[in-house]
This record gives C-alpha cells, sequence and structure tokens, in this order.
C-alpha cells in the first residue's frame, strides 16, 4: 500500500530533481552557446546523501547531491547551526538549498565538465579549477548569490582553524589526505581557502574564459 507519506516523499525528490535538472541544462546550454561540445553525456542526477554533499562520480557519469528530507540530522544539524550563526533570517533548509542545490551542485557540473575535456589534475588545482568555473558561472548569473556565497567562505576561513600542519604545503596535505577530508570542516576550510583565492585573481574569469581552459570549440 502507498502511503500519503510515501506519495509526498516521491513529490518532494521530483521537485527537487526538475528544479537541478534546469539548472543542468542552462549550465549545458550556456556552454553549447560559446561554441564547445560536451564530450560526455549529459550526467543523471541522483538524490543519495554523498558525504560531501555533492560529488561527480566520473567512473558512473552521474552526480550525486542531497534531499533535505532524507538528510540525516547530523547533517541537518550543520546547516541549522551555520544558517543561525549567520544571522540573516535564513532556516537551515534555506542555507542548504543555497549551498547545496546551487553552489556545489554547479562545482560538480564543472568537475563533469573538466572531465568531458579529459582535464586532470592534482587535488587542489582540480578543486580550485572547478571552483573558478562556478565562481565566473554565479558571478555572472546571480551577483547578489555569489557575493553572498563569498561572505559565507570568508566567514568559514575566520572561524575554522586552519587543519594544515606546520611547515606542509596546503597542497599537498590535501593531496595527501584527500579521501578522507570531503564532508568535515577540514574540507570545507580547504574549499573556501580556494574559492577566496579565485575571487582575488586579476582579471576575475568570465564563465567563457573559465570554460575554455578545459575545453576546445567544437569543430
Amino acid at each position: 500500500m502507498i502511503t500519503s507519506k510515501v506519495i509526498h516523499a516521491q513529490t518532494h525528490e521530483d521537485s527537487v530533481k526538475t528544479e537541478l535538472n534546469s539548472l543542468r541544462d542552462d549550465y549545458v546550454n550556456k556552454i553549447k552557446k560559446y561554441g564547445f561540445k560536451p564530450g560526455l553525456k549529459i550526467p543523471p542526477i541522483v538524490l543519495d546523501n554523498p558525504r560531501s554533499f555533492g560529488n561527480y562520480d566520473d567512473s558512473l557519469n552521474v552526480i550525486h547531491t542531497c534531499n533535505w528530507n532524507t538528510l540525516p540530522q547530523q547533517g541537518k544539524d550543520f546547516f541549522n547551526g551555520f544558517a543561525q550563526h549567520l544571522g540573516q533570517g535564513l532556516t537551515g533548509e534555506k542555507f542548504f538549498k543555497l549551498v547545496v542545490y546551487k553552489w556545489i551542485f554547479i562545482h560538480e557540473l564543472s568537475h563533469w565538465w573538466r572531465a568531458c575535456q579529459h582535464q586532470t589534475a592534482d587535488p587542489y588545482e582540480n578543486e580550485k579549477a572547478a571552483n573558478r568555473i562556478d565562481a565566473a558561472y554565479w558571478h555572472e548569473k546571480e551577483p547578489e548569490f555569489y557575493q553572498f556565497m563569498l561572505l559565507v567562505f570568508n566567514d568559514v576561513l575566520h572561524n575554522t582553524p586552519n587543519p594544515v600542519p606546520a611547515g606542509q604545503q596546503k597542497e599537498k596535505y590535501l593531496k595527501d589526505n584527500y579521501q578522507k577530508l570531503p564532508g568535515g570542516a577540514d574540507y570545507s576550510w580547504y574549499q573556501s581557502v580556494m574559492i577566496v583565492e579565485v575571487s582575488k585573481e586579476v582579471p576575475f574569469e568570465t564563465f567563457k574564459q573559465a570554460i575554455e581552459l578545459a575545453g576546445k570549440p567544437a569543430n
């Protein structure tokens, strides 16, 4: 017997996927408009709550993201606490949607785009490259949202201890610990460092310039 609770859960998941599919298609259409051709199929979206709140699986060409309704309580507590800390009238769920369904989702799509063009790098530069595309996309599409996320990332840096041991390079430390950091405070610090670094690059790249570094114009 299918209960109303099950129907509601499925309706919610369908709504989230519709929203994310629309954002994914906008991203891909912008790439195509500039004369670039993706080398992989457009990735399907799976709502299965990865520990990093988003992940592009290049072995399956799938983007994994989260569902607030099924997110473990620890994850909800994290977003509720951060929203309260920001003090901008945001609920934890609203903050979650901004961070996960917008910023992190486009970040993972940017990993997909790099995979389309067979671009590889050490973890720090690979993550930073995805953040550079992500930042360029939102800087053009929704400048106010981009500025809000910069506020968030600067806040993370201000309130999260540097996890890199004294005397070690942050790039090498990430490479050595890449598999165990996602989903924790240390990884949030790393992503925040990269995004703030990108924000200070001169000139700040347009979305077209950012994707050009990982693509070739279609014939």
